[in-house]
């Protein structure tokens, strides 16, 4: 912006009086006065005016002569001062004022113009030129309302704003950056961001010792990085950066602006993805495992239970019954890895979880060593769910037995429950894996010594432990895992080394009240006629044997294509079919929708090595008449002959 220079004249006696005035054309365009009605009066002269303008006449007087408006410099060491004068209007305006000229007025105007009069008073011109300074001023007062501006957007931005210099020390660290980090200004100004804010050594185990120098130097590199920082207090958080190198005049790095915006919470959602990922990596294996190994359980189960039954010698009895002990054992282990695989025996029932934690607490009051004190505070207004009662007894018990090994100097395990409704936001909050809705919170805590975050991170996969190698085998946890996912629910974990532990378990509320199931256990004896279903030999063997054995006529298939061709060709009905699920040509879910089509009537139990999933469910929603989980014994068959009788 050129500034704009007016001359503006004075005529004065030689006692220092001035009569009157006269201007350029643009002064008296800026003032809105023509020369005629331009006078000293108008504009405005106040007592420090009249001073400034003698003071002016003073220095003229005894100086050099004039300084033109064209040698005008901003560095002149030109006596430079304000001047106030009075539009038309009245308003005030400012001008750095300083003298040009001090020449009779003679000099000035010329003698032929001038009136005898005014030769005769000895008047002189004094001369001022008037830079207008109120564009300036406008100019600074917007910069500095900018300045404010962005710094207020600056210090209140949701993101951190800092500056260091090209060594690494901090210059500038805004509100944000303050709050986050912890620091206050007075502590982080002039500090290094090195073993401040940022770590030598990520927890990933990655060096940043040499960050700031590759920033400086390699910029391209690092236009955008994330890395992991810390704040006063030691916590550890992830932050996105975005770094642009300063310059100075000549070109050369001075340092650089970084703003940063935390992303830990999405740092963890995306561990918690991959975990969950990893989890049910993990559980299809051992789903698939188990399911493999139950089949040949079964046939083994099988087989020594016939064994046993027409043994006289009861030494050989004892050794038959040896092997089923261990084969139910084993049985148990892949039971187990179903549940953690979510794939195992799944019976929907009502279960009031109160009614679980008191009878849990009365067994482990003479279960546990009497310094560790167990209390309750069960809370919940709602506190029955649906599923399955032994995987919940189970899954609580394991809790228990967890804690308990905690605490080998005694401490206090306890259960509370409260019921909490499930939105959208405390799912976001704390990372569930459920549907917004009303849930019943339980709680298992101890005193114990606390789980460490690079085991915490490890407790639930199958057959991870920390205890000694006869001591346990390491699936309490994923069982629980697994049930609990299986029930539609999540289970959390917070702990601290040397603090103790507190699982806590979201299950969906049911407000259905539980129902009392008689169980039937004997065997009957029948002379109906069976198909049972089922790819391994083994399995059609031993069933062979065992229906035969109890007056059953029994006829087998290897496959679904097989057994529905063999009904429809049946001339004698058919009272029951088992039909296990996965086999090859014809799984049991297509095998079993054909029979329907052929005899709605057909009575059919399914049979599997995994449990009741939701495929299995929809079976017996569309006239299944039951489900049983492979390897079955004599008794449990029993329970489902009784029912298809009935």
């Amino acid at each position: 912006m050129q500034p704009k220079i007016y001359s503006l004249e004075f005529h004065c006696t030689a006692k220092g009086d001035f009569l009157f005035c006269s201007a350029d054309s643009a002064l008296l365009k800026r003032l809105g006065y023509t020369q005629e009605t331009l006078s000293l009066d108008r504009l405005g002269l106040n007592w420090e005016s009249l001073s400034l303008l003698k003071n002016f006449l003073s220095e003229a007087r005894s100086t050099s002569p004039a300084t033109s408006p064209s040698s005008v410099h901003p560095k002149a060491e030109i006596p430079v001062k304000t001047l106030t004068l009075q539009n038309k209007s009245g308003k005030k305006i400012q001008f750095s004022a300083f003298c040009s000229s001090l020449a009779p007025i003679q000099e000035v105007f010329g003698e032929d113009i001038l009136e005898q009069d005014l030769l005769e008073q000895d008047l002189s011109a004094l001369t001022l030129f008037l830079v207008d300074t109120e564009p300036f001023a406008q100019a600074e007062t917007e910069l500095r309302k900018n300045e404010e501006k962005y710094r207020e957007l600056v210090e209140n931005a949701n993101s951190i704003i800092l500056r260091w210099d090209k060594h690494g020390f901090i210059t500038y660290f805004n509100e944000f950056a303050q709050r986050l980090f912890g620091y206050t200004e007075d502590e982080i100004i002039g500090q290094h961001v090195m073993d401040t804010i940022v770590p030598r050594t990520e927890s990933t185990g990655r060096d940043l010792s040499p960050l700031m120098n590759d920033i400086c130097e390699h910029p391209e590199n690092y236009e955008s990085n994330v890395n992991e920082n810390c704040t006063k207090e030691g916590k550890r958080v992830w932050i996105n950066w975005t770094n642009k190198i300063l310059k100075d005049d000549a070109g050369v790095i001075i340092g650089a602006l970084s703003i940063g915006t935390d992303i830990t919470r999405q740092k963890q959602m995306e561990e918690e993805l991959r975990h969950k990922h990893k989890m049910d990596a993990i559980g299809q294996l051992a789903g698939g495992m188990a399911h493999d190994f139950n089949n040949m359980l079964h046939g083994l189960m099988g087989f020594a239970e016939i064994i046993q039954s027409r043994l006289e010698d009861e030494k050989l009895k004892g050794f038959a019954g040896k092997i089923i002990t261990i084969a139910r054992q084993s049985s148990e282990l892949t039971g187990q890895l179903l549940a953690f695989a979510r794939k195992g025996q799944y019976q929907l029932v009502t279960i009031d979880i109160h009614h679980e934690v008191a009878e849990l607490i009365n067994m482990l009051e003479h279960m546990l060593d009497k310094k560790i004190n167990i209390e309750s505070s069960l809370m919940a207004m709602e506190s029955c769910i649906e599923g399955d009662s032994t995987q919940i007894k189970n899954s609580l018990l394991n809790l228990a037995l967890n804690a308990k090994d905690a605490m080998p100097e005694g401490g206090t395990l306890k259960f509370t429950s409260a019921n909490i409704a499930v939105t959208e936001a405390i799912i976001q909050e704390h990372g569930l894996n459920v549907i917004p809705g009303d849930y019943l919170k339980l709680d298992v805590v101890d005193t114990g010594d606390g789980i460490s975050d690079e085991i915490r991170d490890h407790i639930f996969e199958p057959f991870f432990t920390t205890k000694k190698r006869d001591k346990g085998t390491g699936m309490g946890l994923a069982v629980v895992y697994g049930t609990v996912a299986n029930h539609g629910g999540e289970i959390l974990i917070e702990s601290q080394l040397g603090k103790g532990c507190c699982f806590s378990l979201y299950l969906p509320v049911c407000r259905k009240q539980p129902e009392i199931v008689e169980e039937i256990e004997k065997f009957p004896k029948g002379n109906g006629r069976i198909m049972l279903v089922d790819d391994e030999e083994a399995i059609r063997t031993y069933a062979q044997i065992l229906f035969a054995q109890h007056d059953y006529q029994i006829e087998t298939c290897s496959n679904g294509f097989e057994a529905v061709e063999r009904y429809q060709q049946s001339k004698e009905p058919i009272d029951l079919v088992i039909l296990d699920m996965i086999m090859p040509k014809m799984g049991g879910q297509e095998a079993f929708r054909q029979l329907k089509a052929f005899d709605p009537n057909v009575k059919v139990v399914i049979a599997s090595g995994y449990g009741l999933d939701n495929e299995i469910q929809a079976i017996i929603d569309e006239g299944a008449i039951d489900f049983i989980q492979k390897p079955f014994t004599i008794k449990c068959l029993s329970k489902i002959l009784n029912k298809a009788i009935s």
